[in-house]
């Protein structure tokens, strides 16, 4: 074999793997939260009804693709596989499409570099699917066209190989640097850390320091020092100047709500999270989403609507990746809804007490 050729051979496979690896490194670590929160705000399900809003809307083909894929993003890591996949094929089908051009590999690296930056400003993982399925289309038109190899081609290959592991570096350092992705991270986590309860982490991050140079992280603060009993204790190390700082600025925003269904979940107030977990997803295209769902399973779990708790795990059981946690949950409204029957005493049509059980009162 010609050393042209095997240096043609190693391009092959070695480039796409350091791209893949470059983005699936970079993104699970620097966008963690951003993939996380992404999940939380999407939905699929394998439902009549979905499909049907889905395809009267635009973009149907890719929005399905985006919407499906965005499931696997609660592990963090998957999210970035799939990044990484999305990446490594755009440079791949883009080197097929200009084969003709002897530095196809150099083009290809472009794409791959250009796809990778405009999904990570995105909020939701369509504008990679989206600029993927174009290129896949330009693919399967580019087979029909003829073209003549070169040796030329082969022999300098090795140059595109460089340049195109060069342009993944160079996306990498912009997205690393960006200001604007690393301030959107850190939004992200603590959004995503306040739905989880991770309360020490929402500290970690919404120090005194930081509330005082931005104070809209002032109520993640005092809702992780309230869950954690600090309150009391470390409230005026924070910047408290007046209601805002306990989440009630009037914004309409899908943060605002989000922030206001968590602190009346944690205070024990269900019927008005989950008041304002129905508003939230008013902000979203489906109405709905994987987060919301999974927070109104919890709180209807917690005031004793074991009914209406399944029906929701019933409905997030059409998500695939989700399937197990629906089951862990329908199993577990079955089972209190058994217990709460068996509790109850025959006579309590008639019963003027108020009883345990949040249902009947």
């Amino acid at each position: 074999m010609k050393p042209g050729r095997i240096i043609s051979v190693i391009g092959r496979i070695a480039v796409p793997t350091a791209i893949f690896l470059v983005v699936w490194y970079i993104t699970g670590n620097v966008q963690r939260y951003t993939l996380l929160m992404q999940e939380q705000k999407g939905i699929f399900l394998n439902t009549p009804d979905y499909y049907r809003q889905l395809f009267s809307d635009p973009w149907p083909v890719t929005t399905l693709i985006s919407d499906f894929l965005v499931q696997f993003y609660r592990v963090a890591n998957l999210g970035a596989i799939i990044t990484g996949a999305i990446v490594t094929l755009v440079y791949l089908m883009a080197s097929i499409i200009l084969r003709f051009v002897p530095m196809r590999r150099l083009a290809g690296g472009i794409a791959a570099a250009a796809t990778w930056i405009a999904t990570a400003h995105a909020n939701t993982p369509h504008t990679g699917v989206v600029i993927l399925c174009f290129t896949a289309l330009a693919c399967l038109v580019s087979a029909f066209l003829p073209y003549k190899k070169t040796d030329k081609a082969e022999k300098f290959s090795w140059i595109g190989d460089v340049a195109a592991i060069a342009l993944i570096f160079g996306a990498a350092f912009m997205i690393i640097s960006n200001k604007q992705i690393r301030s959107d991270e850190k939004w992200y986590a603590v959004e995503y850390t306040t739905r989880c309860h991770d309360w020490d982490i929402v500290l970690a991050i919404a120090t005194p320091q930081i509330c005082k140079s931005d104070m809209s992280y002032v109520p993640y603060a005092l809702l992780a020092l309230n869950a954690k009993g600090q309150l009391g204790e470390k409230l005026y190390n924070y910047p408290v100047t007046g209601v805002e700082c306990l989440g009630e600025n009037g914004d309409d925003s899908w943060s605002a709500f989000s922030l206001r269904s968590m602190i009346y979940e944690t205070i024990g107030c269900p019927n008005e999270a989950i008041h304002q977990a129905f508003q939230l997803g008013m902000r979203l295209p489906h109405g709905t989403s994987f987060g919301i769902l999974r927070q109104l399973i919890r709180l209807e779990m917690e005031k004793g609507d074991y009914a209406l708790a399944l029906k929701h795990a019933e409905v997030l059981g059409r998500s695939p990746y989700n399937r197990k946690v629906a089951e862990s949950a329908k199993n577990m409204a079955e089972r209190m809804m058994a217990e709460s029957a068996v509790a109850d005493d025959p006579g309590r049509d008639t019963d003027t007490m108020i009883s345990n059980n949040a249902v009947y009162n």
